[in-house]
């Protein structure tokens, strides 16, 4: 037996070099054992096995590398598009669990990295033995080839380059072909999103103006407000005092006006009724008066000042001016009412109701003059109200603009059931006119403006110009108006605020999966596209073979038995490394080489590694020892 102190080696030529031309006699041990004296009766006694390339002796045993080279490239592909779906069905949903779908992803992308490299190194080992049996490689080489995809360093082998590009090609493949499972995992991520919930929102401010009617002294919530006070008289037809007659707006209706006139961000805000600390949503409808503004050629109306077109920029002095139709006392009653006494018919009824004439000039630096007339109209609105971090905030839904609150030739007395509702709603128009009455005008030499009016404490004229804020003025006045009743929400003590509960949704911050695919389906892409290439190759390197090829222990046993072989191996049975120079560029190549029995003494043709120039090519039709 061998011993790390003698080592046995195969008797050779009495040479002082190896020589590759010398015939080497039938191999023989310096000290046989029982094992080697077994093998070689046996040798003597059994013909040696013989394989024929391409019998297909064995025929599902050769296919089976080939159909699972296949068979791990489709599935392979199978997973890949599996993990696409996978990540695109959790694309846009909620984060229940922030770990597991990205570690179902990595593991996902690491298997399927795994079933296209054992495609890929099913392919490569086929192809390796096509190579060396075309040409002949140095040992070093030969080493480069079958440990390049175990072994990155031998990649830079320049022979392996230069002589072998498909196998350094295919190699590089298998190292470069885990960066799929690097880069598809990072296409799913998570980031901030919201959900909406639908629930019921409770206690949500509420306006309904017909609690107006029939409030009065002996009114339950007696501590609130109406829009309007009154004056109470005797009821000629009854006796009783029970006869309302409108006299101004109520203190709080001034106030919640004002405040509301004056707000630079639009209506008032309260405090979010929403169900936590989340933001929600609600729509409302609010039956409420508006006002409708019309472009007009020139003033009309009672016109106390006289206001014409001529006096507004460019031809005149005036940047605004604004009136009511017809003259109104302090509280906003018409002055015919003074000069009747309480019996009377037409006492405290509404025959029309003023219209709000404004004009204006636009355009400082070539002034264009514009008037328009504004009319109270019975009006519905909705609106989508939301509350959130930053407030309340408010979106106008539908609008519609139903008719004059007063049409033309009727009236409203003070025996109609909706009397102090409308006068409530006077009351408020009362107000906004006489919040915007009033002038602003160019000095004479033009270099600065003077102002009569409360219009400049508000944020729809520009206090520095003295010209509206929105090219839109029409919409700006008749948006104010809206927003007084937007604001009388924020009011709790209007007599006509209620709560209600209301459907709503309510929107919460969450985590969200967000899947971009550009990087997993590149990534994939490439891996597959390139694995099915190399399969191509593979499985055209198995027709050429004609038997499945390995490149394991097992399978350099019966390629390295050759005379060849046994010459380059002495002195380095041991397997020591590196080799020596001498051996390391020694040229090897796969083939037909000739080995003698020992029983027979007969030469018999022998497929493995030899000297280039004792290697003949393999003849499908031979028989091999």
């Amino acid at each position: 037996m061998s011993s790390l102190s003698e080592p046995n080696v195969y008797r050779l030529p009495e040479t002082e070099s190896i020589n590759k031309e010398a015939r080497i006699d039938p191999i023989q041990y310096g000290q046989e054992s029982s094992t080697f004296s077994t093998l070689a009766a046996a040798e003597a006694s059994t013909a040696p096995p013989t394989s024929r390339i391409k019998a297909w002796a064995d025929f599902h045993a050769q296919l089976a590398r080939p159909i699972l080279m296949i068979l791990f490239t489709f599935l392979g592909l199978s997973c890949a598009l599996g993990h696409h779906f996978y990540y695109r069905s959790l694309h846009g949903k909620e984060v229940q669990d922030p770990q597991w779908p990205t570690r179902w992803g990595i593991a996902l992308a690491f298997f399927i990295k795994l079933v296209l490299l054992t495609s890929l190194d099913i392919a490569y080992k086929q192809q390796a033995w096509i190579i060396v049996k075309k040409r002949g490689f140095k040992v070093r080489t030969l080493d480069s080839i079958f440990s390049a995809c175990h072994d990155p360093l031998q990649l830079f082998n320049s022979e392996l380059l230069l002589r072998a590009s498909i196998l350094a090609i295919m190699a590089a493949l298998v190292w470069a072909l885990p960066l799929c499972a690097i880069a598809s995992p990072s296409a799913l991520t998570s980031e901030q999103g919201i959900r909406n919930d639908a629930t019921t929102c409770n206690n949500i401010s509420f306006l309904d103006f017909s609690r107006e009617n029939g409030y009065g002294l002996y009114t339950e919530d007696g501590t609130r407000a109406a829009l309007s006070y009154w004056n109470i008289y005797t009821n000629p037809q009854t006796g009783l005092d029970d006869r309302y007659i409108y006299d101004s707006p109520t203190s709080e209706l001034s106030r919640i006006s004002q405040l509301s006139f004056l707000s630079s961000i639009g209506p008032l805000g309260y405090l979010s009724p929403c169900p936590s600390s989340e933001s929600c949503t609600y729509y409302m409808d609010l039956s409420i008066p508006a006002y409708k503004c019309e472009t007009r050629d020139e003033f009309g109306g009672e016109n106390p000042q006289g206001y014409n077109k001529s006096q507004f920029a460019p031809t005149g002095r005036l940047l605004y001016a604004s009136y009511s139709s017809f003259s109104e006392d302090q509280g906003g009653k018409p002055l015919s009412w003074a000069n009747m006494t309480s019996s009377a018919p037409d006492f405290g009824v509404w025959k029309e109701l003023p219209s709000l004439w404004v004009g204006w000039a636009t355009n400082p630096d070539q002034y264009v003059s514009h008037i328009m007339e504004c009319m109270m109209y019975s009006a519905g609105f909705g609106y989508n109200i939301t509350f959130s971090g930053d407030g309340m905030t408010v979106d106008p839904g539908e609008s519609n603009l139903k008719q004059p609150l007063l049409p033309e030739g009727s009236s409203k007395t003070p025996e109609d059931e909706d009397y102090q509702q409308f006068s409530g709603y006077h009351a408020a128009g009362y107000l906004f006119r006489n919040f915007l009455s009033g002038n602003i005008s160019l000095s004479e030499d033009g270099t600065y403006w003077i102002d009569e009016t409360d219009i400049l404490q508000s944020n729809i004229i520009n206090p520095d110009t003295g010209l509206p804020v929105d090219s839109n003025f029409e919409t700006a006045v008749e948006q104010r108006f809206n927003d007084l009743f937007l604001s009388m929400f924020a009011d709790d003590r209007l007599h006509s605020q209620i709560t209600s509960n209301i459907s709503c949704s309510v929107v919460s911050s969450i985590l969200v999966w967000n899947y971009e695919p550009f990087w997993l389906v590149l990534s994939y892409s490439l891996a597959v596209s390139l694995t099915f290439v190399a399969i191509a190759v593979g499985a055209y390197s198995f027709y050429n073979n004609g038997y499945t090829a390995d490149a394991v222990f097992s399978t350099f046993i019966t390629t390295s038995r050759s005379m060849d072989v046994d010459a380059l191996s002495r002195g380095h049975c041991l397997g020591q490394w590196p080799l020596t120079k001498e051996v390391a560029d020694t040229m090897l190549k796969f083939g037909e080489v000739t080995i003698v029995s020992d029983s027979t003494d007969e030469a018999r043709p022998h497929a493995g590694f030899g000297f280039p120039e004792n290697v003949q090519q393999l003849d499908a039709k031979k028989e091999y020892m």
